[in-house]
């Protein structure tokens, strides 16, 4: 295995397949309303990504920094971890295999168990902050409407979800909801990894292969006007299509298209 750990920058995924503890759900417990204190679920999913080797990037070895296409699959496991009345604390444990490598990233909800929104945890339980908003699924029997906010944990943002309508999948009904995000990163563990900065020689190797219309502001006079080191700053960007079964809230099938954009300001303007 090579001593550089890359970053993913770049993650568009799509599920393969719901697990065995999924279709059980769906089966033992199809009108439950109130989230089992045993919900333990895990679904994979396969796709590609872009990697940063950010060691490279740092080293000014611009031609290995970046590699596309690299297959990956995703393993996402949700649990109940303890139950406190109509409270549950839920563990959201995301891991990305690329290759030899190995991924993982952890988020922690206080849920309703009812109205699967975030609600205000127990004392001394460090939880992200989602209150309000849906996370990791919909209720049983969810509304038909744009009337639900769901928790982005990379930019901890939330925004509102989009009713699309109704489809078939694995035989059940679903409703269809888009979610879209576009916020800065505010997660540590996205960002720790991440250079702050980066040399003004670097950056201007860079510009070439920047495309349009971002490399086009960076002319050489912006660029000479830059900072060196050149402050950068994180921009998440995602789109979840969500096939939600109509009497679980389980989502029996995702397509996910994530990723995160360096920018830095350009003649006053932040740019990719």
């Amino acid at each position: 295995m090579s001593a550089r750990r890359p970053t993913i920058v770049l993650i568009t995924v799509a599920v393969i397949l719901a697990t065995a503890a999924a279709v059980l759900r769906l089966v033992v417990a199809p009108n439950a309303t109130k989230l089992p204190g045993d919900t333990d679920q895990t679904v994979h999913y396969a796709g590609e990504a872009t990697l940063l080797d950010s060691d490279a990037l740092r080293a000014g070895d611009t031609a290995h920094a970046l590699r596309s296409g690299v297959p990956i699959t995703v393993d996402r496991r949700v649990r109940v971890t303890s139950t406190h009345g109509d409270t549950a604390v839920l563990e959201d444990v995301l891991t990305v295999h690329a290759g030899e490598q190995s991924l993982p990233s952890s988020k922690t909800y206080a849920i309703d168990r009812g109205s699967r929104k975030g609600t205000s945890p127990p004392a001394s339980t460090p939880v992200e902050p989602s209150r309000g908003a849906l996370s990791a699924a919909f209720p049983p029997d969810a509304a038909q409407d744009d009337s639900y906010t769901h928790y982005d944990a990379t930019t901890r943002s939330i925004v509102q979800d989009r009713y699309t309508g109704t489809a078939q999948r694995e035989g059940r009904e679903v409703n269809v909801y888009e979610i879209k995000v576009s916020a800065p990163v505010k997660d540590p563990e996205t960002l720790e990894p991440l250079p702050s900065a980066l040399p003004k020689k670097l950056v201007a190797s860079l510009v070439p292969g920047l495309g349009s219309p971002a490399g086009a502001r960076v002319t050489p006079a912006e660029l000479s006007a830059l900072p060196d080191p050149v402050p950068l700053g994180y921009l998440g960007q995602s789109t979840l299509v969500a096939y939600v079964d109509q009497q679980t809230g389980i989502a029996i099938d995702q397509s996910v298209s994530r990723r995160v954009v360096a920018t830095t300001s350009v003649a006053g303007a932040q740019t990719p």
